[in-house]
């Protein structure tokens, strides 16, 4: 699997010079720097998770190195610092994240790698906690928040030991990036988890698979039978 790592080098010395009144500002720069990302990384059919913020990890299966190229270049022309980029190849995105990681550690010049690797299928599985609205209504808006970054910290140590990397992407909504190799395991978390239920996508790339996720638990939702379901999209 490849992944594309873009870390900001000098992040926290750039925050620190925005004086005290700063944290609006930092928060308003990551997002536009995430969007700009989002939008271009979906265009050619890729995922981006924002994780800390001081660095994204780019879903990259299917996207010529090329495309990737530019979107770092886009990157850099709004980024308040240097970033830094490498993809990175692994059998699991675990993996392939930490080749990305330790490439960039490497890279004596500072400048990205975009070596050409395989493309593998992705596999995105979308979670989805069971009467979340309910939960809401019955404890408090922060209240179910708390219950859901509960389950998903419970989530994310399960599903990284065995390779997977996941996101939180709000409400009752979390995503993970696995290989194929491990679908049954993600099966067995579910069938063993009362309170969720997932949909698993398949594809060429991240988003045919996120969209293949989201399509499979939209029929678990409507048909109210199952608690996963697997869908296989090109896209």
């Amino acid at each position: 699997m490849k992944i594309l790592l873009m870390e900001f080098i000098g992040y926290k010395e750039w925050t620190e010079s925005l004086g005290y009144d700063r944290e609006w500002k930092i928060q308003d720069i990551q997002s536009s720097i995430y969007k700009v990302v989002n939008d271009e990384i979906s265009r050619v059919g890729g995922f981006a998770l924002p994780v800390r913020y001081d660095g994204l990890i780019i879903l990259a299966d299917g996207i010529p190195s090329g495309s990737l190229l530019e979107i770092y270049t886009k990157v850099k022309e709004i980024s308040p610092s240097k970033v830094s980029a490498c993809i990175g190849y692994g059998k699991t995105p675990r993996e392939a994240e930490i080749n990305a990681h330790n490439c960039i550690l490497n890279s004596l010049s500072g400048e990205p790698k975009f070596d050409t690797f395989y493309d593998d299928n992705v596999v995105a599985c979308h979670f989805d906690y069971n009467n979340f609205t309910l939960l809401t209504r019955e404890l408090s808006f922060y209240n179910a928040y708390m219950r859901i970054m509960r389950l998903y910290s419970k989530l994310s140590e399960i599903i990284y030991d065995f390779g997977g990397i996941t996101q939180y992407l709000g409400g009752d909504n979390m995503i993970a990036f696995i290989d194929e190799d491990t679908l049954d395991k993600i099966i067995k978390i579910v069938e063993n988890m009362d309170e969720i239920k997932v949909g698993i996508g398949i594809g060429k790339n991240a988003r045919s698979a996120m969209a293949g996720a989201t399509r499979a638990l939209d029929e678990i939702r409507s048909k109210r039978e199952d608690k996963w379901k697997i869908v296989k999209l090109s896209m």
